[in-house]
Parts: C-alpha cells; sequence; structure tokens
C-alpha cells in the first residue's frame, strides 16, 4: 500500500492515509468510503445488473488491476469482496491487500496462489507456476459472470479445469458471453491481457 501512494494514484484503490506500528500490531488509516458496501452485497440487493452498469464497474476495476501491476504490485486476490462500491455514484474502489506481493513479471510458484479458491484459474492447480496478469484476468472473468448471473460460474475445482460455462441470464448480449468466455480460456498463453480486455467490443457498446 505504501508503493500505491506514489503518484500518479488511482481513484480506483483504496489509499493508505498514515500507518503506525505499534508493540502488538499495524495500524492503518485508511480512505474512509461512504456510502459504500461490497460488490457482492450491491449485485445482490438488485434484482438484475444491466450490461451497462456492469460495463462501467468492470472497467473500474480492470483500471485499478493495470494501475497496480504498473506500480509494482500484484494483488492475489481479485473478488467480488474486494471490491467497494459507491451507491451514489457508482465509483469503485479495490480494497484488501492482505494476499498482495511485489509483481514479478516471470511469475510466482502455483504453491504461493493465496486467493478465493472459487477465483482461482486452472494452471494453479496443473502446472507448477502462474502469472499475475493472466491470473488476474481469469479472476475478472469469474467477478464479471457474478455480476450479471448472481451466482458463481463454478462450483468445484474439476469444473474449473474441465467444465463448461453456463449462463443463468438469457438476456446476456453476444459481445458479454464473448468477453467471459474469453477470460475463461484455460490456456494461460492464449488468454488476453488486461488491456486486450478494455480493447473488447462489450465495453464499447455494452448493451442496456
Amino acid at each position: 500500500m505504501l508503493m500505491l501512494r506514489h503518484c500518479p494514484r488511482s481513484r480506483n484503490i483504496i489509499q493508505l492515509l498514515e500507518w503506525f506500528d505499534e508493540p502488538q500490531r499495524f495500524v492503518l488509516i485508511l480512505d474512509y468510503c461512504h456510502p459504500c458496501q461490497c460488490l457482492i452485497g450491491y449485485i445482490g440487493y438488485r434484482v438484475r445488473l444491466s450490461e451497462m452498469t456492469a460495463c462501467g464497474l468492470m472497467r473500474q476495476a480492470i483500471l485499478a488491476a493495470q494501475h497496480r501491476i504498473d506500480s509494482g504490485v500484484f494483488h492475489n486476490d481479485i473478488h467480488s469482496y474486494n471490491f467497494l462500491v459507491n451507491d451514489y455514484s457508482l465509483e469503485l474502489k479495490l480494497i484488501d491487500f492482505g494476499c498482495g506481493q511485489i509483481f514479478n513479471s516471470d511469475g510466482y510458484r502455483s504453491s504461493q496462489y493465496r486467493g478465493a479458491p472459487d477465483f482461482c484459474p486452472p494452471e494453479v492447480m496443473t502446472e507448477p507456476n502462474f502469472h499475475a496478469v493472466l491470473t488476474n484476468v481469469w479472476s475478472f472473468g469469474v467477478v464479471l459472470y457474478e455480476m450479471l448471473n448472481r451466482c458463481l460460474p463454478f462450483d468445484q475445482p474439476e469444473e474449473i479445469l474441465h467444465g463448461k460455462i453456463k449462463f443463468q441470464n438469457p438476456y446476456l448480449s453476444r459481445a458479454c458471453h464473448d468477453l467471459i468466455g474469453w477470460c475463461f480460456t484455460r490456456d494461460p498463453t492464449k488468454r488476453p491481457t488486461l488491456e486486450q480486455l478494455l480493447q473488447h467490443e462489450w465495453f464499447r457498446n455494452p448493451q442496456m
């Protein structure tokens, strides 16, 4: 979080304002984001989230991830509990860097993965190493699916490895289906980058 304090800062990442090193604990003074709730609560509060609203939230989430990587930080725990959403402005902030690591372009041992199991990419289970950006892309696929279907795409590790995506929301656009499927490319070498995600047609023309 100290690394993320350097300018330019991202409005989509929770800011560390001050910190104190006490004998038995660290005390962190963070942004006071109000009125806000976790993304998972924002999803559950509504009958159905529109693609346009989901697009605005997802764009902010990806920009936060890009800024974090550019600042040399790998969050390693992207999921819907680790974003705050302002109820009125719909501004989104990435929070909780407890699983964070220094960014390493060479990747990490799969045994170092600390994120939520439901958001874990398949290579963590099958390969000795995983990479930060490609792991984030998979996790964003889970977040977007959850926003628009109000459930998770995979229930078991076997489904992450081999299961087909079943959309619960029958009203999603073809472009949205395509973007989520692209995030869930099981071969990480063929998965898009964060920049490529933002260039997808869905971000240019989301459905109402």
